[in-house]
């Protein structure tokens, strides 16, 4: 079971559609199913309206929850409505697995891998804020990065026989991987940063730190996770035939908590930093 709650001031950016919003509340706790290889099968929403809520913002809503339906294969059973500030969404999923996938199974050694790449969505919030500009192309992946995020959950299910931990990287990547940390009792060290195409040239041209925007982010809804060096090739083959893809970035070492950047023979600490609410008022 699962619960998630999008609130409009801190989860809903400037541009995003309340069919939009509704369809991300689903996201949200099917990125989690998806890290843990757990299949959805249904959800209900508590959702809170203001009082001034047009006919089509509530349409808008219904399309959402039925685009999440379609996409990811789950169904909305019910749920309950009031009046409330701003809009406010509460999904509770429920699903079923064989086996869930654990944040404490990382052992020195493993692999550490990601499902995607990180820095389109946070690129995509400055954008739509107005706060940096982008070439066209590299601009309109990172906002709809962020208006219709799109967990992998076929590529999580078929990944999740081979995983010995994940966790979804909704928080960042740094934050995930201090908590992978922290749950496992190991360290970690990345070798290669998994950003998107176009966000090194993104971070250039706005004066940004780069590896800040990979790392600490957030909304990437990617899953995180480790494997055992000998399964990396299968659990590649098993993403690939999902329709997904799997990189290896680094990995699991001894050092406990100890989570570092590694690179042209230097290694630098990544501080446990990530995702911070948006504050639209």
């Amino acid at each position: 079971m699962k619960v998630d709650m999008l609130v409009e001031h801190t989860d809903v950016p400037m541009g995003m559609s309340y069919r939009e919003a509704s369809r991300k509340s689903v996201a949200m706790c099917v990125s989690d199913f998806a890290a843990k290889g757990v299949k959805p099968d249904s959800f209900m929403a508590s959702i809170g309206l203001r009082k001034t809520v047009t006919q089509g913002e509530v349409e808008g809503l219904a399309r959402g929850f039925r685009d999440a339906e379609r996409e990811w294969g789950v169904r909305m059973v019910g749920g309950d409505t009031n009046e409330a500030d701003e809009l406010v969404i509460d999904c509770s999923m429920v699903g079923f697995a064989k086996r869930v996938v654990t944040r404490g199974g990382a052992r020195p050694g493993d692999v550490l891998v990601v499902s995607g790449t990180f820095g389109s969505p946070p690129a995509g919030l400055l954008v739509l804020g107005g706060k940096a500009a982008a070439k066209p192309a590299f601009g309109e992946r990172a906002k709809l990065s962020v208006l219709r995020p799109s967990p992998s959950l076929k590529t999580g299910l078929a990944l999740a026989p081979h995983l010995s931990s994940a966790m979804d990287s909704s928080d960042g990547l740094a934050r995930s991987l201090h908590t992978l940390a922290r749950e496992s009792s190991v360290g970690f060290d990345i070798t290669s940063l998994p950003g998107a195409e176009g966000a090194e040239e993104f971070a250039l041209d706005n004066g940004l730190d780069y590896a800040k925007l990979v790392l600490e982010g957030g909304e990437e809804y990617v899953i995180v996770g480790t494997v055992e060096a000998s399964k990396l090739e299968i659990a590649k083959v098993a993403a690939r035939r999902a329709g997904g893809r799997l990189l290896a970035i680094g990995s699991a070492t001894s050092r406990k908590g100890r989570v570092r950047l590694v690179q042209d023979g230097r290694a630098s600490p990544i501080k446990d930093r990530g995702w911070t609410h948006l504050r639209r008022r």
